[in-house]
């Protein structure tokens, strides 16, 4: 399933080298412009929609193998035969995956704040509220957010990220772009453990010191696996890190894909 061609956003950069940026869950594309903006300065920067996000197709299969096999089928469609990898979250993990089915197709690999070891799921939460909206018939965002805000405690970093994803639709009324029922029903394939042999890639995994989601034991069995290794942690930041630290996020990435 190659994403929807027409909102693919591509950032011509001044380099020859493609970057492929892919999103967490929930998530969209459109959290990485203003970082692919500036990634553009050496690469050609591509950042992807997974399937059922943003303005990617719905599908009734979202596991790692599938969306590895859109990002392969991607770069197959656009002619890209080499490129650099970095995900996060859910889009870390799929950076993992990849990285073992096909680590002849990319040149460095970046993993934003996700382990490869099986994590507990936590989402329920989430998806409660967000299937307990009724977009279609909502007077306004203001009304949906009000109602999502309830629901959260009013998170300050979580409410806005997920209004990211509602849409005003032609017909009138709201729709949200991730596919809450399938994402829900298969929340389980999207914290397995990924299998990791012996890597050779360049890869860097960069994690926030307020998150839980990459331990000192999860960086240790890391680096048996992945032979050329960085790590680095941008202290104070947690699990979205790439929108709370963009400076240093982008100051540390962009050093190792040069």
């Amino acid at each position: 399933m190659v994403p929807n061609a027409r909102h693919i956003p591509c950032i011509r950069g001044g380099g020859a080298s493609h970057l492929i940026i892919l999103h967490g869950l929930l998530g969209s594309s459109d959290n990485w412009q203003t970082l692919g903006k500036r990634y553009a300065k050496s690469h050609h920067v591509w950042m992807l929609d997974a399937r059922n996000h943003g303005r990617s197709p719905h599908a009734s299969t979202h596991t790692y193998e599938s969306m590895a096999g859109d990002v392969i089928d991607f770069m197959d469609d656009r002619g890209i035969g080499k490129g650099s990898l970095l995900g996060h979250s859910m889009g870390g993990k799929t950076v993992l995956f990849l990285s073992q089915l096909h680590p002849e197709r990319f040149e460095k690999l970046i993993v934003a704040d996700i382990a490869a070891r099986e994590y507990t799921p936590n989402h329920d939460p989430i998806f409660d509220a967000l299937l307990a909206t009724t977009p279609a018939s909502a007077s306004s965002r203001e009304a949906i957010q009000a109602q999502i805000s309830k629901a959260l405690n009013r998170d300050p970093v979580l409410v806005p990220f997920l209004m990211k994803g509602l849409y005003r639709k032609k017909e009138g009324g709201f729709a949200w772009r991730f596919n809450v029922p399938v994402l829900r029903r298969t929340m389980r394939s999207m914290v397995i453990h990924i299998e990791l042999g012996v890597n050779t890639l360049p890869t860097l995994f960069i994690r926030g010191s307020e998150s839980n989601y990459v331990n000192d034991d999860d960086l240790d069995l890391l680096g048996e696996h992945f032979l050329h290794m960085d790590h680095h942690t941008i202290e104070g930041a947690g699990h979205w890190l790439h929108a709370e630290a963009p400076e240093e996020f982008y100051q540390v990435t962009n050093d190792f894909l040069a």
